[in-house]
Order: C-alpha cells, then structure tokens, then sequence
C-alpha cells in the first residue's frame, strides 16, 4: 500500500543495510539530544498510519515533564492525556476511561533532561540508541534514529525509529513498534507551536464536571460539545 512505502523502506534500510561508524552514531545523538531538550512544549498536526487501518489526522500538545494530549479528526472519539504517573485513553462518546502506565517509548518527546548512548551498558541513559542512518529525501539530508527507550525499570522498550531533517534540524515523524513487531507510523504535517510561553495546563485532565457536560475537546479541530441527556443538570445552579 502506498501510505506505508515510506515505512517499508525505512525497515528495509534498517534491516539490511551496514551500521554506522561509532563516530557518527555518537555525532548524530549529540545533535538529537540537544534538538531534545530545548523543547518544553511542543503542539503540531501528524497523520498516523497504523496496520489494518485507515489513515488517521491527529492533534498532539506536549509540555514538559510527562504531559501529553492527542485528539483525532471526527469520527474518532479518542482522547489520549498522560501526566508523570499515569497515560489515559478516554472515549468520549462512551464516557470510558482506561488508565495505563505513562511508561512507553513516547516519553522520548515527554522527558527533559534526555540522555542517549549507543553504549547499551550506560545505566543512566535513557535511551539507547542502536544505530543512526542518514538517508537523502527530495535531494536532502534526513536522519533516522533506532532509538529504544528505557521504562522506569531500566528495561528497553520496543524500539522507535525518529525521523528528522538536518536543515534546519527538527522531528518529522517517528514509528513505534509494539510487541509483534507491528509499526505505527507518525507523520508530523503542520507544526502549530514552538516552546510557546502559556500552554493551558488544564487540557491535561479531565474533571467530572466536563465529561458529564460533554466539554471535552481542546484541539483546533472543529468537534460539537457531546450531548450527556440528564448528566450535566448537578452541576447547573
């Protein structure tokens, strides 16, 4: 299928092509660390393609630490929100929340401080990564990271592979792979804001109150507040 050629090859380069030289392995996490960690928030438009799946268009906000918020275009209901203990997935339609641990390879855009090695011995890191390849694109640089991200106990997560561009520098989009070996492809289409100064604190939870009155959305996209028939009325004067 066409929406994952970028994705086949991608593997494919991984998979059948040499390593990189130590050297440049450690040059290009030096660049990517640094890209890292001057971000403190972060909001952008992607598309997601995942297998046996229509393609999907997303909303993402970041704020560091740990906070994350992801919505979808109608007609997909599912809000997604993680703080520092926990990663909620909420449809909204049902009213039904599953809570999970914020413990996953996304926290490579949620952490500060981020450390990388390709030394899979280095304890305090928080990713390794395994190998780096640079891979020209419409007569340009970009880079692809096979980063694997450690959970708080110290175990490698399934790998993500980040994709970036080198000039200017910035994240492009990422795959992550689950148990199965089965990718989820993130393609990042318009980026809203950049470390911006106010962010809303309050999109990162979901108080009662909202859920029952059917005030739930925060993203750009344009979603009708959810009807609740005769759950809003306790909380009206």
């Amino acid at each position: 299928m066409h929406k994952y050629k970028l994705l086949y090859i991608i593997l494919m380069f991984f998979i059948y092509s040499s390593s990189s030289r130590t050297e440049d392995i450690n040059h290009n996490i030096k660049i990517l660390e640094d890209y890292l960690n001057t971000i403190k928030n972060m909001s952008f438009i992607f598309e997601q393609y995942s297998p046996d799946e229509e393609k999907k268009v997303g909303w993402m906000q970041i704020v560091k630490p740990n906070k994350l918020r992801i919505e979808y275009q109608e007609p997909n209901d599912l809000i997604i929100i993680s703080n520092a203990h926990y990663l909620i997935l909420y449809k909204a339609i049902d009213d039904i929340i599953t809570s999970l641990s914020n413990d996953g390879p996304w926290n490579i855009l949620t952490k500060d401080n981020l450390q990388f090695s390709s030394n899979i011995g280095h304890a305090d890191a928080n990713g390794i990564v395994e190998n780096t390849k640079v891979m020209q694109i419409n007569g340009k640089n970009h880079i692809f990271y096979e980063i694997s991200m450690r959970n708080k106990s110290k175990q490698l997560l399934p790998p993500i592979i980040l994709h970036t561009s080198t000039k200017p520098f910035k994240i492009n989009g990422w795959t992550i792979f689950n148990e199965e070996k089965q990718g989820t492809q993130i393609k990042i289409i318009k980026e809203l804001s950049f470390n911006k100064k106010i962010v809303n604190k309050n999109i990162f939870s979901l108080s009662d109150k909202d859920r029952a009155e059917g005030n739930v959305w925060a993203s750009p996209f344009d979603k009708e507040r959810l009807t609740r028939p005769n759950r809003s009325n306790r909380y009206r004067n």
